[in-house]
């Protein structure tokens, strides 16, 4: 659980960010960014940095697949 005072990252942004950059739809690039979270916040015991790997773990996803940048 991350620490009061410590900012959570906006993950509409990151997203809204990953979509533009990927040149997909807002509404596909969610679920996609929601389900690698997810997966990755199961086993996880510090969840600061999760957006950081989710996003990574998404990237990597679409390049395996061809859509990535």
């Amino acid at each position: 659980m991350p620490a009061p005072n410590q900012k959570q990252p906006d993950e509409a942004r990151i997203v809204a960010s990953l979509a533009s950059e990927c040149q997909m739809p807002i509404g596909e690039m969610a679920a996609l960014y929601e389900h690698e979270r997810a997966e990755l916040a199961l086993g996880a015991h510090i969840t600061n940095y999760l957006h950081i790997f989710a996003t990574r773990k998404v990237l990597e996803a679409l390049r395996r697949r061809g859509l990535g940048t």
